[in-house]
């Protein structure tokens, strides 16, 4: 079972993670918004590149507060407004996104290191990248590949487009694209890798090559039975005795497109206010 950071139960997070192992089929947690407001906070100045300030807070460190400059909070205006006539799926995915790097920031220690979410709606590749440190040696004992999907048909998308996802890279395609995004995190963080061109190699190894799955899902989804269902199959297309390499991370939220416009407001706002 995925472990959550010690501190956990000791602080309040504005998403709350709920531990579970699904049979053999997956490991993850179910997701609940406990505190919009600053889950709206942290969202914008993700928004505008604060990201590692976001993690200091995530970790309990308290610093000086940031500085939002007004051609950042513009830019960032733009990327939650959705132009009349157009779908609102691109901004609701880059504010998924976000919500899954902040989960997963809350659910994994301090040697992982975890890729910021792309801040540009259209931009392709992974979803997101994580590389766990073995603390003792320096060497890395996992890297996961994330698909993160804000969608109202659940299982369509995960059968249509996350399980094609993932049989790719579990069967060795876009090896390149792979090394490449690696490379440029674990560059990032040199002083938890013992030796990076050996870190890189491992690469190739499937023992260490994880999947995560986060997706908005059905209320039927969030129980033992209906996780079953959502997720059948990924022990078929991720063949492996351990679930831990199968990952699945949940959320409901009702009527979904009106609940991200809704929040999106709730964003821009904290953006406007921290101007004032």
């Amino acid at each position: 079972m995925l472990q959550l950071r010690r501190w956990w139960r000791n602080r309040k997070m504005p998403i709350n993670l709920t531990p579970f192992q699904q049979d053999d089929l997956c490991v993850g947690h179910t997701w609940s918004i406990d505190d919009q407001d600053q889950l709206a906070d942290l969202v914008a100045q993700v928004l505008i590149g604060k990201q590692r300030h976001v993690q200091k807070i995530l970790e309990g460190v308290t610093g000086s507060s940031i500085q939002f400059k007004e051609n950042a909070v513009n830019d960032a205006v733009k990327k939650l407004t959705v132009k009349p006539g157009s779908d609102p799926w691109h901004r609701d995915g880059l504010i998924f996104q976000i919500f899954s790097w902040l989960a997963a920031n809350i659910a994994s220690g301090s040697s992982s290191i975890i890729r910021a979410p792309h801040l540009i709606p259209a931009q392709k590749g992974f979803d997101g990248i994580q590389v766990d440190i073995d603390e003792n040696d320096g060497s890395v004992s996992a890297v996961i590949i994330f698909e993160d999907k804000a969608t109202t048909s659940p299982r369509d998308t995960i059968r249509g487009s996350v399980w094609p996802e993932f049989v790719e890279f579990h069967d060795g395609e876009r090896e390149s694209e792979l090394e490449q995004e690696i490379t440029t995190l674990i560059e990032t963080r040199k002083d938890l890798i013992a030796d990076i061109d050996t870190a890189i190699e491992t690469l190739i190894w499937n023992k260490v090559r994880k999947f995560r799955v986060a997706i908005t899902a059905n209320e039927g989804h969030m129980d033992s039975a209906g996780r079953k269902s959502l997720f059948k199959d990924y022990d078929t297309k991720i063949p492996n005795d351990n679930p831990d390499f199968r990952r699945a991370e949940i959320i409901h939220i009702e009527h979904l497109r009106d609940w991200m416009e809704s929040f999106s407001q709730d964003v821009i706002n904290s953006l406007k206010e921290r101007l004032d």
